[in-house]
């Protein structure tokens, strides 16, 4: 990249140059980028008082055009890179090597720590084969292999402890009119007959059924969040063993053993934890259905997220049942109950607008099919308006600081509506489509803020500079990342001919493109696409 100063009043800071004019205005958080401006119809020139400040111009950005060029070509030694060796290195110890005592306050957190790690080195392509060499020429005893495969068994065993299962009461009609629940009681009964012939109908009867869920370590109690975390988790796995097998022969896939494995245990438990769902659901105002996080637990629209993508990994939203009640459109009411005057989402009706509960809510809605029933237009507005101008990243509020983590909960969030817009052709002529460069956010300066200044040289990444290091924000940086740098597909879920992996598929890059390019993630799902695709083909 170079740039160009129209003044000679500049400074360097962290390798990126900027002018004394733009450091002194970077407390100016409600700022818009210049394509947020564009989107929205804001003159730019409103956006400061002095026209004549000295500037920082952009002059050259890697266009997908020239991608591939870049990436045969001579390499540019003064390009940002991303420190991928010393990223594996961090999250890969922390899957591998016993944690310090002060993660004893995150003993609830076991899944969740292990989908960031994961999920983390999946788009770092960590467990990919390589792509020069096959493992047919003995790949497979290779010593860092082997300790890779180790690890995904490890993952799934630990994962398998962190199930708990819980005794659920339903009335019997109820398990009647709900074929996931009939088929698992006739499991847990060892019985095929039909349960009518047990139980009187209309009666007060219980039915007693196990279900359960996920915790956040072992015999902790069932809770939606980990449970998500778990189960995105064993996708990746099971894709990762058990999703080459089409051109790798089983023999030859160290990571097949751990793939089997994570596809059992998904197996398994995906209807008990259907059962444990189906309990959670809360019913407000008459005509509106929440979820719990667990029982007794809040109600928010995270709870709502975190059970709708499971259950859509795992085939348990079979649009053609005719009465599925996990896709009942009094879900969509509620969540639309939780948009503001702002345009963003709160967790409950009449809270403050908030970058996760927003990915959270629209992300369900996309899973459900019903994101017309929100205002998309003050949705989008308030969207591309959390991309700060001088920071480049996303704050997760109004008058908030920069958050990496907001790379994905907000840049993530807009490539879900975008991706939407360009699936309806008359909300895109309504209120305009993405413009014709990719996203409706900055996409390169999003990925400078990410790669200049959420990175730990070390590895790891953050929330900001003097912030440290943390699993969480390393998984959504990199989210975000790969967000920015992949175009939209042509349809959500993306299509099996939909691979996404080509130069033409690729946004605006910044930095060197041969080293800092991503597997791409799923906006809605946050796993690659390609895991996605897997268990939709498996369940």
């Amino acid at each position: 990249m170079k740039l160009t100063i129209q003044s000679s009043a500049a400074v360097v800071s962290g390798g990126a140059c900027f002018t004394k004019a733009e450091v002194k205005r970077s407390g100016q958080v409600e700022g818009l980028s210049s394509k947020a401006a564009k989107l929205l119809g804001v003159d730019e020139t409103q956006q400061h008082d002095d026209d004549d400040e000295p500037r920082v111009e952009l002059l050259e950005e890697i266009h997908p055009s020239s991608a591939k060029n870049k990436v045969v070509g001579a390499r540019d030694p003064y390009a940002i890179r991303l420190v991928r060796s010393a990223h594996i290195n961090y999250l890969s110890n922390a899957l591998s090597e016993p944690l310090s005592r002060g993660f004893i306050s995150l003993d609830a957190s076991h899944p969740w720590m292990i989908y960031w790690c994961l999920h983390s080195l999946d788009l770092l392509q960590h467990f990919d084969p390589p792509s020069d060499t096959s493992l047919d020429s003995g790949g497979i005893n290779d010593l860092e292999t082997l300790q890779k495969s180790q690890l995904l068994k490890r993952i799934v065993s630990t994962l398998k402890h962190c199930w708990t299962d819980m005794p659920l009461q339903f009335d019997i009609d109820e398990v009647k009119m709900n074929t996931k629940l009939s088929q698992l009681h006739k499991i847990q009964q060892q019985q095929e007959e039909d349960i009518s012939s047990t139980n009187a109908e209309g009666t007060n009867e219980k039915i007693e059924i196990i279900g359960g869920g996920f915790g956040g370590g072992p015999q902790q109690m069932p809770h939606c969040a980990p449970t998500y975390a778990a189960v995105l988790s064993l996708c990746i796995i099971a894709s990762i063993g058990c999703g080459q097998e089409d051109t790798m022969n089983k023999s030859h896939n160290p990571y097949h053993e751990a793939g089997k494995l994570a596809m059992e245990l998904l197996n398994e438990k995906r209807l008990p934890m259907y059962a444990f769902f189906f309990t959670l659901r809360e019913r407000e105002d008459g005509e509106r259905i929440a979820f719990r996080m667990h029982h007794d637990g809040e109600v928010d629209v995270r709870a709502t997220y975190c059970i709708l993508t499971p259950c859509h990994l795992l085939g348990l939203l079979d649009k053609e049942e005719e009465k599925n009640h996990l896709l009942s459109p009094s879900i969509a009411r509620y969540i639309a109950s939780c948009q503001t005057f702002e345009g963003g989402f709160g967790a409950e009706p009449f809270n403050e607008a908030h970058g996760g509960y927003t990915f959270c809510a629209l992300a369900a809605l996309r899973i459900l099919g019903l994101v017309s029933i929100i205002n998309v237009e003050m949705l989008r507005s308030w969207l591309v308006r959390r991309q700060l101008e001088f920071e480049g990243g996303f704050c997760g509020r109004t008058n908030k600081l920069v958050d990496g983590c907001y790379s994905f909960w907000q840049g993530g969030a807009i490539a879900v509506l975008d991706g939407w817009y360009n699936e309806n052709d008359a909300a895109c002529e309504k209120v305009g489509a993405a413009d014709d460069e990719g996203l409706s956010f900055d996409e390169v300066m999003l990925q400078r803020y990410i790669l200049l200044c959420a990175q730990d040289v070390n590895g790891g990444l953050r929330d900001k500079p003097s912030k440290p290091k943390d699993f969480y924000h390393s998984c959504y940086n990199l989210s975000g990342l790969s967000v920015s740098q992949h175009a939209l597909s042509s349809s959500w879920p993306p299509t099996s001919s939909d691979t996404g992996d080509d130069d033409k598929n690729l946004n605006r890059l910044f930095g060197d493109s041969s080293f800092n390019i991503l597997a791409r993630t799923d906006p809605v799902l946050n796993i690659r696409t390609d895991r996605a695709r897997y268990a939709a083909k498996q369940f």
